[in-house]
């Protein structure tokens, strides 16, 4: 998926995107009902798997497909209304075969910005194959001002970078966080996109 070892970070504790539970945009997308009624969520590559948790905690049935090892142990153990899968995000067939069909919500938080830009239109092709007619994307846009120069992970993401992958969505929200979460240097939002 890309050229860094997921699992030696988390063996590490070289975390910094984790910030020990769920991010404010999503919880405040929960509690305002921007995602809508609780189905079936999708979480790619959430690691210890807090915001899984909180979709969890709303009513959600949510999957989670990670490669780290350590990342599954933790979230399994400390989670488990959540159902963790240890594979590849990206691979539309596997995820497909773990969630039991097309998903109701895809939710990323730090997997886009994780991902080298060559490799962003992998999660376009999978958000066609995985959510339903009418189901929604919905992502924690960051790090948006992040110089794209300065490379990644994590790579420079703004709403339009996940416009430009998406066939067959439209960008339905996008919005400045109700809570700013103090740990994140750079500036950050949500956006939702619906599937057509």
């Amino acid at each position: 998926m890309s050229e860094v070892d997921w699992e030696a970070r988390y063996v590490a504790g070289d975390t910094p995107w984790d910030q020990g539970g769920p991010i404010p945009l999503l919880t405040d997308a929960l509690a305002t009902g921007l995602l809508g009624e609780a189905g079936s969520a999708f979480a790619p590559g959430a690691g210890r798997g807090h915001d899984a948790a909180a979709l969890a905690a709303a009513g959600w049935a949510t999957t989670v497909v990670d490669l780290s090892p350590t990342a599954v142990g933790y979230a399994t153990e400390h989670y488990p209304a959540v159902r963790f899968v240890l594979g590849d995000a990206l691979d539309p067939d596997f995820v497909l075969a773990q969630t039991g069909g097309q998903v109701d919500l895809l939710w990323d938080h730090t997997f886009f910005c994780a991902l080298p830009p060559a490799l962003r239109r992998q999660v376009g092709v999978l958000a066609a194959a995985l959510v339903r007619p009418g189901g929604l994307l919905a992502s924690g846009v960051f790090p948006i001002d992040h110089p794209p120069s300065e490379g990644g992970p994590p790579w420079s993401y703004r709403p339009e970078d996940m416009d430009a992958v998406l066939d067959g969505f439209e960008r339905v929200h996008t919005g400045d966080p109700v809570h700013l979460n103090p740990h994140f240097s750079f500036h950050h939002r949500l956006a939702i996109w619906r599937r057509g």
